[in-house]
């Protein structure tokens, strides 16, 4: 009696310790690549941004060259008006979650963007989903779709995925 006690206890330790390194694993993998789209956004670089987008939102926007296009025309319109992403920090994930096939988490992200006399610091939250156990992973930027829009593009979205209400963004006034 007392092995099987000794033998359930081991068992559930061994458990216990794959998922906190699955885990681990997971949230490097996530931020990796989380910060391998800032850097392609920072860089201007949209078509290594774009393989971090979810396919079905990329679908919903018209397909892969449209949304290529429209990042592109974005960056020169923020050039043209002196726009400048000038830094994205990538937080730490939450708990990854299980849900429909994808392992989902969210992240938070804080963006600062150089504009006229100073530099607007946004704060919002990045929705990470895997549709492949973990190995690559999507981002959508909460700040650019909204809680109901987001919910409408991805109705694949866990409900246990908690999502920060929005921040709103500081200005920071250049020194005179």
């Amino acid at each position: 009696m007392k092995s099987i006690i000794l033998t359930t206890k081991a068992l559930a330790l061994v458990i216990c310790l794959f998922s906190i390194t699955a885990s681990a694993q997971y949230e490097t993998t996530i931020k990796i690549q989380a910060m391998e789209m800032a850097k392609a956004i920072l860089a201007k670089d949209v078509e290594k941004a774009a393989q971090y987008l979810p396919p079905k939102l990329v679908e919903a926007s018209g397909g892969k060259e449209k949304v290529l296009v429209v990042r592109d025309s974005l960056n020169k319109f923020m050039q043209q008006f002196g726009v400048e992403i000038k830094k994205i920090t990538i937080g730490n994930p939450a708990k990854v979650i299980s849900y429909k096939d994808q392992l989902q988490t969210t992240l938070p992200q804080i963006t600062q963007i150089r504009f006229m006399q100073g530099t607007i610091v946004i704060e919002s939250t990045l929705v990470a989903i895997s549709e492949d156990k973990g190995k690559h992973w999507y981002f959508v930027d909460t700040n650019i779709y909204r809680s109901g829009k987001l919910k409408a593009a991805l109705p694949g979205l866990s409900p246990e995925l908690v999502i920060p209400p929005m921040k709103k963004p500081e200005m920071i006034p250049d020194s005179q």
